[in-house]
């Protein structure tokens, strides 16, 4: 990841050098790069995620829900465009996008019930390989620019599943019990359950500029909303969840967060080439 950013960086910063060795363009419509029809590149993208149920309670009251805070996340890929159009394009590619979020969970009742939560945190750490479509529009050369924007459609496949997460339970004996857990990878404690959902569908959104630096290089800067719609991504009841000791414990299944759903703002820095 370090390394494509690395590169990605170095070429943004070359292309201003590259372009003054090159003869002088009066527009940007002169570019080369900016008239193909078919355009390849690659960006990275710093992001701001979080989570967020749908409602503040689970569909049998039995817990309140609340997100908890967000987490700083990172994505990266390739793009491609095809501009059936001038300045029209059909956009799609392939993308890593790791986030995550915080979400906490409080027992509505406070009477001792044996093998249940009370309360629990948890921070996710999540990561998604995904294919992006979407469409994009243009505007005319201002200048040397163009500013764009691009709505579409995200399918993610989940490739990793973390969590931190802190329990308050009370035991077979109605006793209450604590378990503090760092980066544990989350797993179905039924054959036929998921405790993350293994693909979503996310809407994003989003502007930018982008700039030919030389027939062959052009950069773009753009930032993008993406709002994830389905399925529910978390399934605390399916969790195995282990104590202090690392022994497994049974907790009932009234524990949910309701339908969590994640989101993003990602600030992308790209070229095409």
């Amino acid at each position: 990841m370090r390394k494509i950013a690395f590169l990605l960086t170095s070429l943004i910063a070359a292309a201003p050098a590259i372009h003054a060795q090159e003869a002088p363009y009066q527009r940007s419509g002169d570019y080369g790069i900016d008239t193909k029809k078919v355009r390849f590149g690659a960006y990275v993208a710093p992001t701001m995620a979080w989570m967020r149920a749908t409602s503040k309670s689970d569909d049998n009251k039995n817990y309140n829900i609340a997100n908890d805070g967000s987490k700083v996340g990172f994505t990266y890929g390739l793009m491609a465009e095809y501009y059936f159009e001038d300045n029209y394009a059909i956009v799609t590619g392939l993308q890593m996008t790791n986030g995550g979020g915080k979400m906490s969970m409080q027992r509505v009742s406070s009477v001792a019930e044996a093998n249940t939560i009370q309360k629990a945190s948890f921070q996710y750490n999540m990561a998604y390989m995904e294919i992006p479509v979407g469409i994009k529009l243009r505007t005319d050369p201002v200048g040397n620019m163009r500013f764009f924007g691009q709505v579409g459609l995200t399918l993610g496949i989940n490739v990793a599943k973390k969590a931190s997460y802190d329990l308050d339970y009370y035991d077979s004996d109605s006793k209450i019990q604590a378990i503090s857990k760092e980066k544990d990878k989350l797993t179905s404690s039924a054959t036929f359950s998921t405790a993350v959902a293994p693909a979503m569908l996310s809407m994003n959104i989003g502007i930018g500029a982008e700039i030919p630096f030389t027939n062959k290089v052009a950069g773009y800067v753009g930032i993008f909303f993406n709002n994830g719609f389905l399925p529910d991504a978390t399934s605390p009841q399916n969790y195995e969840l282990y104590d202090n000791a690392n022994n497994k414990i049974n907790v009932n299944s009234t524990f949910k967060d309701g339908n969590v759903r994640f989101n993003n703002f990602a600030l992308r820095l790209g070229v095409f080439f």
